[in-house]
């Protein structure tokens, strides 16, 4: 008798230190929960590439010439920024819209009569800044939105203007400006 009360009892001894180990006294518990959220920032629209075209005769104006809408979405929040540069064809001079044959190439700017063709761009919508009314496509990255506060659903609309004076040379003309989301705003 006395070996298995000795026996049990060791057997109990023995589980008291595995015990110990695993147990936490006190008489509070913290839990830290803890989430990092990636910084984000993204512009959606139908087409990240898009084509306009008409055909238009001298001495013609045309002031809707295609309409992109995009959304931004940014949860940084040191804000946003879209910027926007000329990206023709043409090695030296970006802004134009470049003749694929023999005419002559069509500077920027926002002539709407006269002897001198031109293109130019307006962006409209939320934070846009500096080209809300029709403007000469900038040679480098220029700011034409910001916000200085994360966005959810911040909508931006491009339009093009294009003046074909009365002697602009018949062929096919191609101009094109590219959009960039950065972030933060500054």
């Amino acid at each position: 008798m006395k070996k298995t009360i000795i026996a049990a009892a060791s057997t109990v001894m023995a589980a008291f230190p595995v015990a110990g180990v695993f147990a936490a006294t006190g008489t509070t518990v913290t839990d830290t929960v803890q989430v990092t959220i990636n910084s984000s920032c993204l512009i959606t629209t139908t087409n990240m590439a898009n084509t306009y075209s008409a055909t238009m005769t001298n001495g013609q104006l045309k002031s809707d010439f295609g309409s992109t809408s995009m959304t931004i979405a940014c949860n940084d929040a040191g804000g946003w920024h879209v910027t926007a540069v000329g990206t023709g064809a043409d090695a030296t001079v970006k802004t134009a819209m470049n003749a694929t044959g023999s005419g002559t190439d069509i500077a920027t700017g926002t002539a709407t009569s006269g002897a001198t063709s031109n293109w130019a761009m307006k962006v409209t919508g939320t934070g846009a800044t500096g080209f809300t009314s029709f403007a000469a496509v900038p040679s480098s990255a220029t700011d034409v939105a910001r916000q200085t506060a994360s966005v959810s659903g911040a909508t931006l609309s491009t339009t093009y203007q294009v003046f074909i004076s009365a002697t602009q040379q018949a062929d096919t003309y191609t101009g094109q400006v590219t959009y960039t989301l950065a972030h933060p705003a500054s």
